[in-house]
């Protein structure tokens, strides 16, 4: 049998070199669409939520001649509050009545008890029933009236206020999307400036996991604050309301979101 080896040698070169022409095509494609840069940029976004419901904390304080007295008079405050209220279109289920207490007809001095371990000497103190309440209003659209009317009772007393987001939900997403939108508009103007195209995101990490998104805390002021301190009076104002019982809080909270994103760049 007669072998020509020059043919099967040519036929071996040409299949080595094709092979070798392909690895080679192959490296050289990977290479020209293999990204020039990878770059990591970080989007961040602020947005101002409007406050939407507020939590008031109430205090009903009555004083009498006689303990009985003076829980009549504060169960009676507090039936007209929460009337009140009631007329506003606050239901009783946002009304929590946390807490009612008594003070008695005496009450311990503080004075260090005598060497001889005599009984404390004890002072007389007014007959007085307190009831804390909380109220949840769902809307603020009418809260200047609200307030005003919860104070116009001298024995009704607001301890504080608290704006808070009734559908924080969708600020947090809001906040989130201009974040995103932040990263993409950073990695666009790199790309521009290098004269290179976006690729695909590679990478992405949300730096508020684990902690969430959270409004910064509110505080609520007295009107007073701002008053001269020499001036002080319980003199109602044009509203019927003392001034010193009237509270306001910033209807507005900064919700932020943070993204670190990678890209490709070709």
């Amino acid at each position: 049998m007669y072998i020509d080896f020059k043919r099967v040698l040519s036929v071996t070169a040409i299949l080595v070199v094709g092979a070798l022409l392909g690895v080679v095509g192959v490296l050289t494609y990977q290479r020209l669409k293999a990204p020039k840069q990878i770059i990591t940029v970080t989007g961040s976004a602020e947005v101002d939520a409007q406050t939407d419901q507020v939590n008031i904390s109430i205090q009903v304080k009555n004083t009498g001649t006689t303990q009985e007295a003076a829980q009549t008079a504060n169960k009676k405050d507090v039936d007209t509050l929460k009337k009140t209220l009631a007329d506003f279109g606050i239901p009783e289920s946002r009304i929590t009545q946390s807490t009612y207490s008594q003070v008695g007809y005496r009450e311990m001095d503080t004075m260090m008890a005598p060497p001889d371990f005599r009984p404390y000497p004890t002072t007389a103190t007014t007959p007085t029933a307190v009831t804390n309440l909380s109220i949840v209003l769902d809307s603020i659209e009418n809260i200047d009236t609200v307030i005003a009317a919860i104070s116009a009772n001298p024995n009704t007393q607001i301890t504080s206020t608290y704006y808070s987001l009734n559908n924080q939900k969708e600020w947090e997403s809001k906040a989130k999307e201009e974040a995103l939108k932040d990263a993409r508009r950073q990695i666009e103007q790199i790309a521009k400036t290098n004269k290179l195209k976006v690729g695909k995101l590679t990478y992405l990490r949300d730096l508020n996991e684990g902690g969430g998104i959270y409004p910064m805390p509110v505080y609520e002021k007295n009107l007073m604050e701002t008053q001269d301190s020499s001036s002080s009076s319980d003199e109602p104002t044009e509203t019927g309301v003392a001034e010193e019982n009237m509270f306001y809080g910033e209807q507005t909270v900064k919700i932020t979101a943070s993204y670190q994103a990678r890209y490709e760049l070709y």
